[in-house]
């Protein structure tokens, strides 16, 4: 079929004002900041958060193909906002399916909102209904940024080490795999070395917390915990159903994590961790990555989230909590990145000692991915 002149020339310019008008919107609209971009703290405070390790366990920055090597105007993330925050290593995760009307109560997988939104950022074809697709699509992406910039890419243990900004791969949710068998490898192939079981429903590996039966691992759920063991991939328990967030704990022989989430202690809600849960990653010799949203704290500021971080570290003790913010996941923010020294200065403030307050600030994760990442 050949196409118009009239027609070409109008899917170009819908093209166009998806690329340059609806995504930068949306992206600044649903990823906005609470309060302005001033964030001062004392200079005693500032020399410890630069010689601490800083480490956060979950942005969802590649989603919007923002150009990350230069300052952005909106969002949370970048490399110059990550240099001016003290970060070390940003762990990015990669979204690939959101339901229509996605909620955090019960979700359907029968539907997704992304196509439309890998379109507007001028990603290829193949990524537009394919969930497989978008998450090697955005590996690609993160590679090619650390081409571009001082980036370097958290592979294997020793790259823990060493000075620079450094990144480490996620998925959030393995519905992505499309239950292909040799899937898993092909994504650690592509450099992921996290990987969340399930995000907003149900899939063929575990229930979600905002799923509609929210079982526990299924039978090709066990066997993908085990061989995701066996490559140095380690396990997020975000979103994870309470049935699945049990039997991962009861099968598991390494540490996990919760990259991102609250504690009912001080937010009550669908996906934020019971006291038992908080116990349960604490005798894994896992970490609690503490997000800084409304729905994870409740009381989206500063003492919002020390709040919930004090929580956490009475119940599961120091060394077993870190940090887990979220930045970019369509959620409102107290601070974008380069707020960090901010939150050290809260935790200081707060009563905690330098000594905890490094290990909830990134030294705890980087002993879990140590334990966990391949030699």
């Amino acid at each position: 079929m050949v196409l118009s002149a009239g027609l070409v020339g109008l899917i170009l310019v819908t093209l166009c004002v998806l690329h340059f008008g609806a995504l930068p919107y949306f992206d600044r609209d649903m990823n906005a900041l609470l309060a302005p971009v001033s964030y001062p703290v004392s200079e005693r405070t500032r020399a410890f958060h630069e010689r601490t390790f800083v480490a956060d366990m979950h942005a969802d920055s590649l989603l919007w193909r923002r150009k990350l090597q230069q300052r952005n105007r909106r969002g949370h993330v970048d490399l110059p906002r990550l240099r001016d925050g003290g970060v070390d290593l940003q762990v990015f995760s990669v979204v690939t399916s959101v339901p229509y009307a996605m909620n955090l109560e019960s979700n359907r997988g029968d539907s997704d909102k992304l196509p439309i939104l890998f379109l507007a950022a001028w990603r290829s074809p193949a990524t537009w209904f394919s969930p497989r697709a978008r998450a090697l699509a955005q590996a690609r992406e993160l590679a090619e940024l650390a081409r571009l910039s001082s980036l370097s890419i958290v592979l294997r243990q020793g790259d823990l080490a060493g000075g620079g900004i450094k990144g480490l791969l996620s998925l959030e949710g393995m519905h992505a795999l499309d239950a292909g068998p040799d899937a898993l490898d092909e994504f650690y192939a592509a450099g992921f070395r996290m990987m969340g079981l399930a995000h907003f429903f149900d899939n063929e590996v575990a229930g979600s917390a905002h799923g509609v039966d929210r079982y526990g691992l299924t039978a090709f759920g066990r066997s993908l915990v085990s061989r995701m063991e066996a490559l140095g991939v380690t396990i997020d328990l975000a979103h994870a159903s309470p049935a699945a967030f049990a039997d991962t704990l009861e099968i598991a022989r390494k540490p996990v994590v919760v990259s991102h989430g609250g504690v009912h202690g001080t937010c009550p809600g669908p996906r934020n961790l019971s006291d038992a849960q908080l116990r349960g990653i604490a005798a894994n010799g896992g970490v609690v990555g503490i997000g800084y949203w409304k729905a994870a704290v409740c009381d989206a500021s500063l003492q919002g989230i020390t709040a919930a971080i004090r929580y956490a570290v009475r119940v599961a003790g120091v060394d077993h909590v870190g940090l887990g913010s979220d930045f970019d996941g369509t959620v409102a923010m107290p601070f974008d990145t380069s707020g960090l020294p901010m939150l050290t200065q809260s935790l200081l403030d707060a009563g905690l000692s330098e000594d905890d307050v490094a290990k909830i600030l990134g030294t705890n994760l980087r002993r879990v991915l140590a334990a966990n990442l391949p030699r």
